[in-house]
């Protein structure tokens, strides 16, 4: 089996940037696809820029062509795109597809209804036609929820309004990692392409609570800063949040809500007790990591 060496990086946002960056330093080399080449910023001289249309399967295959595996971190809106993007994919040759689909529960069957899943599974499922008939490899990322994200943004903690609204009592574990962690870990599972061929990856930096936070946030909080806490019962949230976007709420807020409830409630996969990281030369972050990460990350969000 040959090795990947040309890749194609569908979308440069936050992830994408932690992405190619990691793909570079790993030696890749990189295309970055874009609609607009004037919305870009901060692409090394070494990779290359492809305008392409998403909508475009034609357009797609041409840009396409002669790479060896195609990273996608399109935004949500634009997960339906990435069927025309498997078929480019075909066409040109590409051996390796690994969708957007980083998240924390897309593959824990128990939370396919969970009605934010649908385009994600879809996705998946034509990835495993498309294997099924030898016509593609693919490689799925579980990574649980941006780190980032948890130790800045109202997601287990509102670190602006001081509170912590617990899911039960705010014990329910859950992996996450950083958008470089994650980088690290697509690379290597492109350097490994016959372990990683038609597999679904789990890792994470660390396993936390909500708890756990909330006891480093108090560790930390400014002087005079009180942090307040309360109690919400996780299936009954749950459910509310599901009847909020099954009911024609699909607003960024209601979809949210619909993850935070599945993800820290304790009722799904949330907590990955069997992790990918050592073979693919991650390592974990230490409490003290945290720690230091979580000071540095919250300062300007609770001061």
């Amino acid at each position: 089996m040959s090795s990947i060496q040309k890749v194609a990086l569908l979308g440069k946002g936050f992830l994408g940037s932690a992405v190619l960056e990691n793909l570079v330093n790993a030696g890749f080399t990189v295309t970055v696809f874009t609609r607009s080449r004037d919305s870009l910023q901060g692409i090394p001289a070494e990779v290359k820029v492809a305008e392409v249309d998403y909508s475009s399967a034609g357009s797609l295959e041409v840009a396409l062509r002669g790479h060896d595996a195609v990273v996608s971190t399109l935004a949500l809106q634009a997960i339906p795109l990435q069927k025309l993007a498997i078929d480019a994919s075909i066409l040109a040759g590409v051996r390796r597809f690994v969708p957007a689909d980083f998240g924390a529960l897309t593959v824990d069957p128990r939370a396919d209804a969970l009605p934010n899943h649908g385009r994600l599974l879809e996705i998946q499922q034509y990835l495993r036609e498309k294997a099924s008939s030898g016509e593609l490899e693919y490689t799925i990322f579980a990574v649980g929820p941006f780190l980032e994200n948890v130790l800045s943004k109202p997601f287990a903690l509102n670190y602006e309004s001081h509170t912590a609204i617990l899911y039960d009592d705010g014990n329910h574990p859950f992996s996450t990692t950083s958008v470089n962690t994650i980088g690290k870990a697509v690379a290597a599972a492109l350097k490994n392409a016959r372990a990683t061929k038609n597999r679904v990856l789990r890792i994470h930096d660390t396993v936390l609570t909500q708890q756990k936070l909330l006891a480093l946030a108090r560790k930390h909080a400014a002087p005079g800063v009180v942090w307040k806490e309360s109690r919400v019962d996780a299936d009954a949230e749950l459910a509310s949040a599901i009847k909020r976007v099954t009911t024609g709420d699909l607003s960024p807020l209601a979809l949210l809500a619909v993850i935070r409830a599945a993800v820290l409630g304790g009722k799904y996969e949330a907590e990955y007790k069997d992790v990918d990281n050592e073979w693919l030369g991650l390592g974990f972050l230490s409490d003290l990591e945290l720690e230091k990460k979580f000071s540095a990350q919250t300062l300007n969000v609770t001061h």
